[in-house]
């Protein structure tokens, strides 16, 4: 669906980023596929990308920063407009 943001990984234990970058990846795709599943169940892609940004929003801006949570959706919306 979409390309993964690219996070800022440190050179120093390249296996275990590597590995980490592939469940994030994992996680993304699985998450994406159910979301898109549950809105052509629902008929409803706005409420359910409401809910999901909603959710993503808080819990990013809670483990990352406010400043690091909005470059991350302006970066999605980048990407969305290619």
């Amino acid at each position: 669906m979409g390309q993964i943001i690219k996070l800022k990984f440190s050179s120093t234990n390249n296996d275990k980023n590597m590995i980490y970058e592939k469940k994030l990846i994992r996680i993304r795709d699985e998450i994406e596929d159910y979301l898109s599943s549950v809105s052509t169940v629902e008929k409803d892609e706005l409420a359910i990308a409401l809910a999901a940004g909603r959710f993503a929003s808080m819990k990013l801006a809670r483990l990352t920063g406010e400043q690091s949570t909005k470059k991350f959706f302006s970066e999605c919306i980048k990407t969305t407009l290619k």
